[in-house]
C-alpha cells in the first residue's frame, strides 16, 4: 500500500465512525488506555448487561465492532501494528503525513520491537507527526535478547528515555515466557522505564507455546502475579497483565486481579 492508500482507509475510519468515535487527549494514544476504557467482551452489546469487570467508562452508543472482531470504542488512533517493519523509515513517515493532512485530529500510533529506532529515524517520526510508541522490549538479558531475536537489546534498553525526551507518549510491553524472561528481568526493564517517568503504562503479557518455542509452557498465575509486584516494586505506577485468559484460570483468580485493580 501506499501512504496515499494508507490516509485512505484512515479517512474511511474516521468517516465511519464518526457519530461514536471515542476522542483521546494526545497523552492517551496507547492500546493500554483502550484496555482502561473497555475490556472488549461485548457483555453490554450481546447480552444487554454490563460484565462485573466493566469499567463502566463508556456509554452504550461508543461501543462498536471492530476490524479484529472484539467489541470496544472506536478511537481517534490510527496505529500501524502486528509486524515492525521500521527499517523502511520513509514509508511511516509519508503515511503519518498523509493521515494528519486529513484534518481530522487523528493520533499516529507506531508499534515497534525498538530494533529500527537510531535516533535519525525518531527525528524524521517527530517531524512526521507520529505520537506514540508502543516498544516491545523482548528481554533485559542481552543472551536472552540474542537467543529470541539474533540481536543486541543495548540500543533498545536506551530507547524509553530518547523517546519521552522528544515529546512521543510511550507505553511498553514485554512477554513473560517461563525459562526465558521472568519476573527478575521484568523488574529491570520496569526499573529503566521508572527511571525515566513512573507513569509510563506497562504491559506484562502471558506467552503462550507458538513455533519454536511450542514447547515452552505458558506462566502460571503465580508467575504473572510475581511479575506484576516485581514491577510495580521498580516504581512503576501504570501496570497492566495481558492475555489474561492464558493464565487465569479460577474465579478466583480473577477476584485477585480485580482486588488489585487489574480487571
Amino acid at each position: 500500500m501506499s501512504p496515499e492508500h494508507v490516509a485512505k482507509i484512515a479517512l474511511d475510519y474516521a468517516d465511519l465512525n464518526k457519530d461514536n468515535m471515542y476522542r483521546e487527549p494526545r497523552e492517551n494514544a496507547t492500546s493500554w488506555h483502550a484496555y482502561e476504557l473497555c475490556r472488549a467482551c461485548g457483555s453490554c452489546i450481546l447480552i444487554g448487561k454490563r460484565s462485573k469487570y466493566c469499567p463502566g467508562k463508556l456509554d452504550l452508543d461508543k461501543i462498536t465492532l471492530l476490524d479484529d472482531g472484539t467489541w470496544g470504542p472506536a478511537r481517534n488512533i490510527v496505529s500501524f501494528t502486528g509486524g515492525d517493519l521500521a527499517c523502511n523509515p520513509e514509508w511511516y513517515a509519508q503515511s503519518a503525513q498523509e493521515i494528519k493532512s486529513l484534518g481530522r485530529d487523528l493520533w499516529v500510533l507506531f508499534e515497534t520491537n525498538g530494533y529500527g529506532l537510531i535516533s535519525e529515524t525518531l527525528d524524521l517520526f517527530k517531524d512526521a507527526g507520529i505520537d506514540s510508541f508502543w516498544l516491545d522490549i523482548k528481554a533485559y538479558d542481552e543472551k536472552v535478547h540474542r537467543k529470541l531475536t539474533g540481536v543486541s537489546n543495548k540500543r533498545i534498553l536506551e530507547l524509553p528515555a530518547e523517546i519521552v525526551e522528544r515529546d512521543f507518549v510511550l507505553e511498553v510491553l514485554s512477554l513473560y515466557i517461563p525459562g526465558w524472561v521472568e519476573s527478575d528481568q521484568i523488574e529491570k526493564i520496569a526499573e529503566i522505564i521508572a527511571q525515566v517517568d513512573p507513569k509510563i503504562p506497562f504491559t506484562i503479557l502471558a506467552f503462550f507455546p507458538e513455533h519454536k518455542l511450542i514447547h515452552v509452557p505458558s506462566p502460571s498465575f503465580k508467575q504473572m502475579l510475581n511479575a506484576y509486584y516485581a514491577a510495580k516494586d521498580a516504581g512503576l505506577k501504570r501496570i497492566k497483565l495481558g492475555n489474561i485468559g492464558i493464565f487465569a484460570k479460577k474465579e478466583e483468580d480473577y477476584e485477585t486481579l480485580r482486588s488489585l485493580g487489574l480487571l
